[in-house]
């Protein structure tokens, strides 16, 4: 899900979308889809609330999914019996591949993007599917603040989560609404419904403050329904799916670990390959949070893993402490995607006033820069025109 630093512009730091001025909540509202109407759950004879939220709750579930992307694993929620999903654009907006997740177990791999919607951070989805569960959709102009709500979703990766709370404000947002909520989310949130008492959607986990405490964000239902419309007159064979992973390069995976100077050199590492026009495949969870961390993978993990990857090849770094401090010893091994080495580099650095410039007789930058454009190392343009480097 997307995080967003401060109000009330709550910029985000996920995925993004550039907003500007709708003014759909005025308009007058679409009808409801057919087939799709309010869950009709037996008169409480206790009145007890937490039962009212367990019967929406197994009504809602089955028609909520996982989407997994390249890049992430975030929520979504069938609005069709026919496979029609809703989504948050952020989800799908970097994506090279996708799969779909019911409850049921049941993965659908051609997922076909039929609409996007960056202004709202909204998508839908089509899958080769019939007789669905599905949400049926309220009306986003009826919620009020302190209303009582359920959000639905995948937190974490957390699969069929629920967490309740109320409706704590509507905001407009660079001109486009969204309704805040207490209800807890976290990443793998984005894209989940956001239920009435009636079981209805009434929003779309979109994201969330940085620095506060359940303070999340979704977009109306009604910005969703005044789409559907439009998604019916789409010829099916204008569907297109998500291009595959494998139908693209993804460039060197960049990993390893080492001593105090790792951290440095390997962000150095990243900004020369990116400077020297070369893909970096390091995304989603493969991304390093915390540098230290990843001497807690060691090489044969690494290997073990590239294939599923989708990267072209592994460089892995290592570095070791020199005589002093000042010095370090730097090691490069370069894998193909069968985990064959490519070739490999060793560097007695020095790592102060400069000492590790390209231009240093036995720098670690002066060992690799050779390299860029080289097999393990691929331009973007040698991998996209399929230059000789390409096919080395």
């Amino acid at each position: 899900m997307k995080l967003r630093e401060g109000m009330p512009r709550v910029l985000a730091i996920a995925f993004f979308a550039v907003l500007f001025t709708v003014d759909t909540i005025a308009q007058e509202l679409p009808q409801k889809p057919s087939g799709e109407s309010p869950i009709v759950r037996p008169s409480s004879t206790t009145g007890n609330k937490a039962s009212e939220w367990a019967e929406i709750a197994a009504h809602a579930l089955p028609a909520v999914v996982v989407i997994e992307t390249d890049e992430a694993l975030a929520s979504g929620f069938i609005i069709k019996p026919d496979g029609i999903i809703i989504t948050n654009y952020h989800v799908i907006a970097n994506a090279k591949e996708m799969a779909v997740k019911l409850q049921s177990g049941e993965i659908y791999r051609n997922v076909y993007l039929l609409s996007s919607d960056p202004t709202n951070d909204l998508a839908f989805l089509k899958i080769e599917a019939v007789d669905l569960p599905t949400i049926p959709l309220g009306n986003s102009n009826n919620v009020q603040v302190g209303d009582a709500v359920l959000l639905v979703g995948a937190p974490q990766g957390l699969e069929q989560t629920v967490s309740d709370g109320l409706i704590s404000g509507s905001r407009i947002d660079n001109g486009v609404r969204i309704i805040q909520t207490s209800a807890a989310a976290s990443h793998g949130s984005s894209g989940g419904p956001l239920l009435n008492r009636s079981g209805e959607a009434v929003g779309v986990m979109s994201f969330k403050l940085v620095d506060g405490e359940n303070l999340n964000f979704t977009i109306p239902i009604n910005y969703v329904r005044g789409k559907i419309d439009t998604l019916t007159v789409l010829n099916t064979k204008a569907f297109e799916p998500l291009k595959s992973q494998t139908e693209k390069h993804r460039g060197v995976w960049v990993a390893g670990h080492g001593s105090a100077a790792f951290e440095e050199i390997y962000m150095e590492v990243l900004d020369i390959l990116g400077s020297g026009d070369v893909q970096i495949a390091n995304f989603g969870l493969q991304k390093i949070a915390n540098i230290h961390e990843t001497g807690f993978m060691p090489l044969s993990s690494l290997i073990e893993m590239l294939p599923k990857t989708g990267a072209d090849s592994l460089l892995y770094i290592k570095v070791e402490p020199g005589m002093t401090y000042l010095a370090a010893t730097v090691y490069f091994q370069c894998y193909d995607a069968t985990g064959h080495i490519l070739w490999e580099e060793k560097a007695n650095d020095v790592l102060a006033s400069g000492g590790n410039t390209l231009f240093h007789p036995t720098g670690w930058k002066r060992k690799l820069t050779p390299h860029i454009g080289k097999p393990g190392l691929l331009l973007k343009q040698g991998q996209e025109e399929g230059s000789p480097e390409s096919k080395k």
